[in-house]
């Protein structure tokens, strides 16, 4: 009921950039998170999501076994949300992206669509998920995908970093967070899923809004976006896909 009313009361007074003074939020509110407009790649990547939805076997998920789809509909972006990552990549044009959980190769599908001389990297801990996306991604990316199970060393800059729900937990983001600032930098981007799925998470929101390094946040109530423009003014915005 609560998620019900507070999508109610964003979609009435929380879209078309109401009461954002910010040109470059009211701009990516209006053109980016809230575009209704078709691409291709939708087309392309929706049947993939649904063959993920029809597989029978079940995988470990965390410290759950747990069947496929139960697990992409509790865990996962939904397909609304897929396309704003979409969007987001098809805006800011990062050529090099770091993807925590894969939805079982979909969010790398959708990540990479944009182009294809893009890199991601794709952390999948669990082997039985990683087995999965392994499979879409070898048969469906035009980009280039690296999965890995551990995130190791890297020395690359990153511009878009995108944190799926299953991992999202109060220690282990603010960890990733801290360990992967020094690879982020002033155009960077970062995607967090699950901001308000519990209370230990939306407090691990509020200090990740609250970091020095962080000026923009926009509270998308299941997803964040994070920016670390010093140019921009420090201020949190709320809104809705």
């Amino acid at each position: 009921m609560i998620a019900l009313l507070n999508r109610l009361y964003r979609n009435l007074f929380c879209r078309g950039g109401y009461g954002v003074h910010s040109p470059f939020v009211f701009d990516l509110l209006t053109t980016v998170i809230e575009e209704r407009k078709y691409y291709y790649c939708y087309d392309r990547i929706h049947p993939v999501r649904l063959q993920v939805m029809q597989r029978r076997e079940e995988v470990m998920y965390g410290n759950l076994t747990i069947p496929i789809k139960k697990a992409l509909e509790k865990y996962g972006f939904t397909e609304l949300e897929h396309r704003l990552l979409f969007r987001l990549a098809n805006r800011f044009q990062p050529k090099t992206i770091l993807s925590i959980g894969s939805d079982f190769g979909i969010t790398p599908l959708y990540l990479t669509a944009y182009a294809a001389d893009c890199a991601c990297i794709v952390i999948e801990s669990d082997a039985s998920v990683a087995s999965v996306a392994r499979e879409y991604i070898e048969k469906y990316a035009t980009a280039t995908v690296e999965l890995r199970q551990e995130i190791g060393e890297t020395t690359d800059n990153l511009d878009f970093v995108v944190f799926s729900a299953c991992p999202f937990n109060d220690i282990l983001t603010l960890q990733l967070f801290e360990r992967l600032l020094p690879h982020i930098h002033d155009e960077s981007i970062m995607v967090i899923s699950g901001i308000n799925a519990s209370l230990k998470n939306r407090k691990t929101w509020q200090a990740i809004c609250a970091h020095p390094k962080v000026t923009v946040t926009i509270n998308l109530y299941r997803i964040g976006i994070v920016f670390f423009n010093p140019k921009l003014n420090r201020q949190t915005y709320k809104s809705c896909i």
